[in-house]
C-alpha cells in the first residue's frame, strides 16, 4: 500500500474525479486530528466513481480500520439524475495500485437507497470518516445522511459534496430537508471548496472547529451559519491566499525574513 504522501503526489492527478487541492489538504489534516486524537472506525464514500476520494479515505485508515464503497457502477439505470458514472473495474483497478489487495475494501454495488446501516456496521463497524457523493437527487441526499448519521462513530464525521454546487440545487434542498428533521443529529462545522463537513456526537463540531482552525488558520475565511450552527470557512477564495503568499514571500527573500516566519507561525495559530 503506498502512503497518502505518494497518492497526493502522483496519484490523484492520476485517477479520474472531481477533487479541490485545498480540500485535500484540509481533510488530511482531519483525518490525521483524528487519528492524534485516538477517535478509531471505519472509513468509507457513497458515490466513488473512479476512487479518487475513497483512496485519500481508505490511505488513512490504522490498522484493523475497514473500508466500504457504494456506489451503482454499471447499473447505470439506478442513477436517476445522471450525477456520476462509475465503472467498478477502473474503480478496483486505481483501489489495487494505490492500497493494494481489494479485497480490504467492502464493495456495495446497489443504490444507497438500498444500503440499510446493517450492511455496513456488519463488514466495517462504525464510520469515523465518511464522503457523501451519490445520488444528487433531495431523497438521496436525505436518505445518505440519514444512514451515515445511522452508522457513525462518536466523534465521526462526514463530508458531503456540492452543497454550494449551483449545477446540483437538489443537494442543497436534501440538506435542508435533512436539518428541518428533528431526528437529525448531524451538525455542520465547516467548509472547503465543494465539500462541507458535518459531525456527529454532541460537542464534536465544536470539538473540530477548535481544533482544525488551529491546523489550518492559514486558510481561514470567516464563521457563517447554516441551519442555527456556526461553521468555518477554509479555502474557498484562493486570491485571498496568493495574495498572503506574495507578501510573505516578499518578506521572506528580504532582511525581515526571521520576522516572517514568526507572523506566518501566528498566522497558522489564529
Amino acid at each position: 500500500m503506498q502512503t497518502d504522501e505518494t497518492y497526493v503526489r502522483q496519484g490523484l492527478k492520476r485517477v479520474d474525479g472531481w477533487l479541490f487541492p485545498y480540500s485535500v489538504d484540509f481533510i488530511r489534516s482531519l483525518a490525521a486530528l483524528q487519528r492524534d486524537t485516538g477517535i478509531a472506525g471505519s472509513v468509507g464514500e457513497i458515490g466513488v466513481h473512479h476512487g479518487k476520494l475513497f483512496i485519500l479515505l481508505a490511505l488513512a485508515r490504522q490498522a484493523g480500520e475497514g473500508a466500504f464503497a457504494v456506489d451503482v457502477f454499471g447499473d447505470q439505470h439506478l442513477n436517476r439524475d445522471a450525477s456520476g458514472r462509475g465503472d467498478r473495474e477502473i474503480f478496483l483497478g486505481n483501489v489495487s495500485r494505490w492500497l493494494g489487495n481489494p479485497e480490504t475494501v467492502t464493495v456495495l454495488q446497489r443504490s444507497s437507497l438500498e444500503v440499510r446501516p446493517e450492511d455496513i456496521l456488519a463488514a466495517t463497524g462504525p464510520v469515523r470518516l465518511a464522503s457523501v457523493d451519490g445520488g444528487h437527487t433531495e431523497d438521496c441526499v436525505v436518505n445518505d445522511l440519514h444512514l451515515m448519521q445511522a452508522v457513525l462513530a462518536p466523534a465521526g464525521v462526514v463530508i458531503l459534496d456540492d452543497y454550494f454546487n449551483e449545477f446540483w440545487p437538489e443537494v442543497a434542498s436534501g440538506v435542508a430537508r435533512y436539518c428541518s428533521d428533528p431526528a437529525a443529529r448531524l451538525r455542520p462545522f465547516a467548509i472547503t471548496p465543494n465539500k462541507t463537513y458535518f459531525a456527529g456526537a454532541d460537542g464534536a463540531a465544536d470539538f473540530y472547529r477548535s481544533a482544525l482552525r488551529h491546523k489550518n488558520g492559514y486558510h481561514y475565511e470567516k464563521t457563517a451559519q447554516i441551519f442555527g450552527h456556526a461553521v468555518d470557512i477554509y479555502g474557498t477564495q484562493p486570491w485571498t491566499f496568493s495574495l498572503k503568499r506574495r507578501l510573505m514571500e516578499t518578506v521572506r527573500h528580504s532582511r525581515f525574513g526571521p520576522l516572517a516566519r514568526r507572523v506566518r507561525a501566528q498566522l497558522r495559530r489564529a
